[in-house]
């Protein structure tokens, strides 16, 4: 994870010249506090109890779900499209794609505020709250639900071990989404970035 997460923020540092205005005072943020980020996987070195592994989606969003009419049909089970193929077929926690739901939530909230101010741009300061706000409460039922579902399952860590991890592994995907958007699509690197800054906000507390 810590590998995969200097490999992100070298990237960014090295792209940072190329990245437009809205994204670099984003981009340095995140930058500064590098040091604060990586330190949040060091804490799983010591994590006991912390559920089993197993073979999980991998690229988890949205986008790889299809509502029918009395069902859902999750597609696409090839993993995430920068890692290896080993990578993709390691056995893992559950909880990585879990993160990469809540992950797709923050994407879904703001490429929906970013497209609505394309042409109204002073409205965003007042839309972006409720974008995170829609954010919040999406994730919460989506958490609320797996876990009721899930219930005692060993599959799965406790109490606060669970946050700690489940909160690392959203880090590891944004991260990883930082990545992926500065080789593939820089315009859209603003949406980890605000991702990454928030999550930065809350380890700081």
């Amino acid at each position: 994870m810590r590998t995969h997460a200097r490999a992100s923020l070298d990237l960014l540092a090295e792209r940072l010249g190329t990245l437009n205005e809205a994204s670099r005072p984003l981009a340095d943020a995140v930058l500064a506090r590098r040091d604060l980020l990586l330190s949040r996987f060091d804490e799983l070195r010591s994590l006991d109890g912390a559920g089993m592994r197993i073979r999980i989606h991998g690229d988890y969003h949205l986008g790889q779900v299809l509502r029918t009419e009395e069902d859902f049909v999750i597609l696409d089970f090839e993993g995430e499209p920068d890692r290896t193929i080993i990578e993709r077929r390691m056995k893992q926690s559950p909880l990585k794609d879990v993160a990469g739901m809540i992950r797709s939530y923050c994407y879904a909230a703001y490429a929906a505020l970013f497209a609505f101010t394309t042409h109204a741009p002073d409205s965003q300061a007042v839309l972006e709250p409720w974008a995170d706000t829609w954010q919040y409460w999406v994730a919460e039922a989506f958490l609320n639900g797996y876990r009721a579902v899930a219930g005692a399952s060993a599959l799965l860590p406790r109490d606060e071990k669970w946050d700690r991890l489940l909160r690392a592994f959203v880090i590891e995907k944004a991260l990883y989404e930082l990545g992926y958007e500065v080789n593939h699509r820089p315009e859209w690197v603003r949406i980890p970035l605000i991702g990454i800054r928030k999550l930065i906000g809350f380890i700081g507390d």
